[in-house]
């Protein structure tokens, strides 16, 4: 089970500025610095909250996925998740955002900065209602 803690204020909006601008770098090519997982294992093709199912609704590309990415807010953030793979990793930042009037949950991370690789492992509809009270709206 993946851990989960609240970030600070502060940690937050540095992930963010810090995101935006590897997205924003004239280096970044969003072809191949950013991967989108579109189906986890375990996940039904048909599952209407897959990633590429939502992508596919939304009628999204990787660049309005870049998009939507450039336009998080610190008010969006849900909470932090510790990569599975070890917490000397960077971990992901999730977020509840709302779009074309539905809740999408964004999970994304900077995977490293250098070569601008951002890892969005989540952008799919909400499985479940978000809490009304994230830690920074």
């Amino acid at each position: 089970m993946s851990q989960k803690i609240i970030s600070s204020e502060g940690e937050v909006k540095t992930f963010l500025s810090e995101l935006k601008e590897i997205l924003t770098d004239p280096a970044f090519n969003v072809d191949v610095d950013l991967d989108i997982l579109l189906k986890k294992k375990a996940e039904s093709p048909t599952d209407p909250y897959t990633t590429g199912n939502t992508l596919l609704e939304l009628e999204f590309d990787s660049n309005d996925v870049v998009n939507q990415l450039m336009a998080l807010e610190v008010s969006e953030y849900k909470e932090t998740v510790i990569d599975d793979l070890g917490s000397e990793r960077p971990p992901f930042f999730a977020f509840a955002k709302q779009i074309k009037n539905k809740d999408v949950y964004v999970k994304v991370k900077i995977r490293d900065r250098e070569k601008h690789k951002i890892f969005c492992v989540s952008f799919h509809f909400a499985r479940f209602p978000f809490p009304k009270n994230l830690p920074y709206k």
